[in-house]
Parts: structure tokens; sequence; C-alpha cells
């Protein structure tokens, strides 16, 4: 019953963000990447020089925001 209700129901679920961000229209993700790399390069990280960001050091710092 348990593989059942994984493969049936939550890995479906788990799979559905990577399904939906494959969909977006790229003007889209455009603006949300440029808006990750502002947020990464304000505030506290204002001196940080935004050839050098790294993408993971980016989506940690917006993780910490919300």
């Amino acid at each position: 019953m348990r593989e059942l209700i994984y493969w049936n129901i939550r890995r479906p679920l788990q799979k559905f963000p990577y399904w939906f961000a494959a969909r977006m229209p790229k003007w889209l993700v455009y603006h949300c990447s440029i808006r990750l790399i502002v947020h990464a390069t304000t505030g506290k990280h204002e001196n940080q020089i935004v050839p050098e960001l790294l993408a993971m050091d980016a989506l940690k710092r917006w993780e910490r925001m919300g």
C-alpha cells in the first residue's frame, strides 16, 4: 500500500515544481533571475561582484530571506 501511495501520489507531487518551472515562459524566468541576483547583491552583500556570484550562493541568500 505504501508503494502505491508513493508512486501514484507523492512522487508526482515531488516532480511538479520541476515540471512547472520547465514550462514557464522565458521572459518570466529572465525577470525572476534578475530579481534573485539583485537580492543576492544588496544589503549586507552589497560589495558582492556580480560576475563572481555563484548561483548556489544566490539561492542560499534567497532562502535565508524567507
